[in-house]
């Protein structure tokens, strides 16, 4: 299944009729008519193509690059579980992400060298993995905004493996999300540097565990008022502050096909990140996690609230549930059982699927609430 999403991106002016066998092995490249292909491995794989689609009948780390479908070099071979089960009636359809196209919106808005990407809690884990799939996967600019610059070690190395021509496409900006001053800094000096945003992900968040945190609380005795504070100004407060503050460098349409971008972008994307336990319909009880629940919701709140006036200046907005991640976060909530069974995910699968969902998503879709399968749960 993960195979056949990968390569299976529709090549627009493949012949009708063509079909050939190509042995791919590693460094190398072919071509597809004038439509330009790489395909490298750690290993050989046998590649079909037939009638505008990719796939692959061996599954192996190597990515396909098109004029209009982004590289999949960081895609992991970890094979996810079935699909999970919701309680209650989500309020959105599905997003396809193995057989629909890559939405028009982000075609464009992925080939603009112009392009700008924000990142927030880039330093390590989920949000330095979008850092380097918005890398891979566009032709943009990046801000990785971290709280400490020049202090973030995962980020350090990351930047220091990179070309010359690679780093000069990453910026990395302090800002602590919790922080109103840091937030509105940010804000004009991105507006001073490159006057546009086209995709903000809200990767920032905390959860505790459990050891040296109050949270997440089990019971309603550990409910501790300045814990709960800290978790709605992270989780909630800061992720839509930064989205207000950087409204206007989002503005992307006036009208309904006036767009304000000069070099092709189209609609700008706002991504949050949230939780399963973020959700009323699907509390069905066990795990209490009063203010983590409390602060995603709040968030999922705020991100369906904002999408009926965002979508007015051509910017789309969503909340996604990444499944349980192999992150310091999640850490002290793994078990081995987990693990064998497939329910921890490697950052670098989540973070591909989830940039599925949001290549994939149409205007219908702003203001869901989706997981890393593009299923829509129940708000």
């Amino acid at each position: 299944m993960a195979a056949n999403r990968l390569c299976g991106s529709r090549i627009a002016a493949a012949s009708s009729s063509f079909r050939r066998q190509c042995k791919v092995s590693a460094a190398s490249s072919l071509s597809l008519s004038s439509w330009p292909i790489v395909a490298s491995s750690t290993t050989s794989t046998n590649i079909s193509v037939d009638k505008n689609i990719i796939s692959s009948t061996v599954f192996s780390k190597y990515h396909l690059h098109t004029t209009n479908t982004p590289p999949r070099s960081y895609y992991s071979t970890f094979q996810p579980p079935e699909n999970n089960k919701y309680h209650g009636t989500p309020v959105y359809n599905n997003i396809d992400i193995h057989t629909s196209p890559v939405s028009n919106a982000a075609a464009a808005r992925n080939n603009d060298t112009e392009a700008v990407f924000v990142i927030s809690g880039a330093s390590r884990s989920m949000g330095l993995q979008f850092v380097k799939e918005l890398l891979s996967r566009t032709n943009g600019r990046i801000v990785a905004c971290v709280m400490r610059p020049g202090s973030a070690p995962a980020l350090d190395s990351y930047l220091n493996s990179l070309s010359r021509e690679e780093r000069s496409r990453i910026e990395v900006y302090k800002l602590d999300v919790t922080n109103i001053h840091h937030i509105e800094q940010v804000a004009k000096d991105i507006g001073e540097t490159y006057g546009r945003v086209d995709g903000l992900f809200n990767v920032a968040g905390v959860l505790g565990d459990k050891e040296t945190t109050p949270g997440p609380e089990m019971n309603l005795s550990q409910l501790d008022q300045k814990w709960a504070e800290d978790q709605m100004a992270v989780n909630a407060i800061g992720p839509m502050m930064l989205t207000a503050k950087l409204a206007g460098l989002l503005k992307a349409r006036k009208g309904r096909n006036n767009y304000l971008r000069t070099t092709g972008a189209r609609e700008s994307i706002v991504v949050n990140l949230s939780a399963r336990v973020a959700s009323m319909d699907d509390n069905q009880g066990g795990l209490a996690w009063y203010t983590y629940r409390m602060s995603k919701a709040a968030l999922n709140a705020g991100v369906r609230a904002s999408s009926h006036e965002l979508r007015r200046q051509g910017t789309w907005t969503v909340a996604l549930y990444p499944g349980m991640t192999d992150t310091a976060m999640s850490k002290p909530f793994q078990s081995e059982a987990m693990r064998e069974k497939g329910l921890v995910f490697p950052v670098e699968f989540t973070v591909g699927r989830l940039m599925d969902v949001v290549d994939r998503m149409e205007e219908e879709n702003t203001g869901g609430f989706y997981d890393w399968a593009g299923q829509a749960i129940p708000f």
